[in-house]
């Protein structure tokens, strides 16, 4: 265990918090917890670079505490805040296909898989999306989650071309 992962554990332990706050529409301390939770993706794996500190374990810890907390906001704000039930159900479907085929590539080519450009900017457009969502922005946040979505199916398309040329490498 190290502070990265120490980060990413501590986004995960946010979000009751952040979920209380957006219930129950205290928005000042939830904009305050989610900067706290945006930093903590932030700096781990900045951190975990700068220092050195780039584990295995972080990379599962990483990318599971993503999806967790973004799953977790999508899900409250189509409960509280009129978020799109089809895009929370698009967004958790990739999240558990893009888990499952993480498991697949571990499994079968004893690696961790890492997340793409498109991927990253997905989450980042999706993440503005929620805030835009949280503070009741809107149609931006609409906007925002349509960009999202676009990038996350682009996301899709390029991990699965990868998941293939590594099966095609790994049969022959």
């Amino acid at each position: 265990m190290n502070l990265p992962n120490i980060l990413s554990l501590l986004r995960i332990a946010l979000m009751p918090a952040v979920l209380f706050c957006l219930r129950e529409e205290k928005t000042i301390p939830l904009l305050i917890l989610m900067l706290l939770a945006v930093a903590t993706d932030y700096f781990d794996g900045f951190l975990a670079r700068k220092l050195g500190k780039i584990s295995e374990l972080g990379k599962i810890i990483d990318p599971l505490a993503d999806k967790i907390c973004l799953d977790s906001m999508v899900l409250a704000l189509s409960l509280w805040r009129g978020f799109p039930w089809w895009a929370t159900g698009l967004i958790i479907l990739r999240d558990v296909l893009i888990l499952a085929g993480g498991l697949l590539v571990i499994k079968r080519m004893k690696q961790i898989p890492v997340s793409n450009w498109p991927g990253k900017f997905a989450v980042t457009f999706l993440s503005a999306a929620i805030f835009f969502y949280v503070l009741n922005w809107q149609p931006w946040g609409l906007y925002l989650l349509y960009v999202s979505l676009l990038l996350i199916l682009v996301s899709g398309i390029t991990y699965l071309q990868t998941m293939l040329e590594h099966s095609k490498k790994h049969i022959l």
